[in-house]
């Protein structure tokens, strides 16, 4: 039995049902809908890449995002906004800095951070930061 993405992609079925996993690069250029439901549980950047899962043709494309009044809350709202704005093409670096604007930088020396720093310690970590900015100023010359 063929995958059901392979049968869609086909045009053996007209409607595919998935979850996020849409997101990760499937192309389907004959796609012009996409129905998100539940649309506040998703991040910004997640719910515009999957938006640019659609509309690879020169058919129009529709993108409905779904959710119940009583789950939007503030920070939903904002997401939501910035995605409608965000509908002309190569809009990418807007919403990435749209998205830092509404969740915050975030904390990279704070206790609650995890990856290198937590790993090798705030004083090695400054120094490897350092060493490799100016390997990079070095390599620009």
């Amino acid at each position: 039995m063929s995958k059901p993405w392979d049968a869609f992609g086909a045009g053996q079925i007209d409607i595919l049902i998935a979850t996020t996993i849409i997101e990760n690069g499937l192309d389907f250029p004959n796609v012009n809908t996409l129905i998100v439901d539940k649309a506040t549980k998703l991040g910004l950047a997640q719910s515009y890449q999957l938006r640019g899962r659609i509309g690879h043709s020169n058919i129009q494309a529709y993108a409905y995002f779904l959710y119940k009044a009583k789950s939007l809350t503030d920070i939903a709202k904002q997401r939501l906004d910035a995605l409608k704005e965000a509908e002309a093409l190569g809009y990418s670096y807007h919403i990435a800095m749209r998205d830092l604007e509404i969740r915050g930088a975030g904390n990279i020396l704070g206790k609650e951070q995890s990856g290198s720093i937590n790993a090798v310690g705030l004083n090695l970590y400054m120094q490897m930061l350092n060493e490799a900015v100016e390997e990079l100023k070095i390599s620009e010359n």
